[in-house]
């Protein structure tokens, strides 16, 4: 499976885009990345594919 597969799998699980699903786990539920991709069922690669592609990192190091 590549990134696309996962975005797929993981929007038509949760019904939402793909940045408010990880921005719920890695920002809001204040996740790491290794349990939030244990959380979603995803490597921990894929899971920080998405937190890049969101960029999200610097919001969550503004919320420390």
């Amino acid at each position: 499976m590549d990134c696309a597969d996962y975005q797929r799998r993981l929007e038509n699980e949760h019904g939402a885009p793909i940045e408010q699903i990880i921005r719920k786990v890695y920002i809001d539920e204040d996740q790491g990345p290794a349990t939030g991709a244990q959380a979603l069922g995803i490597p921990r690669q894929v899971f920080m594919h998405f937190v890049h592609e969101c960029d999200l990192k610097k919001e969550k190091l503004q919320r420390l």
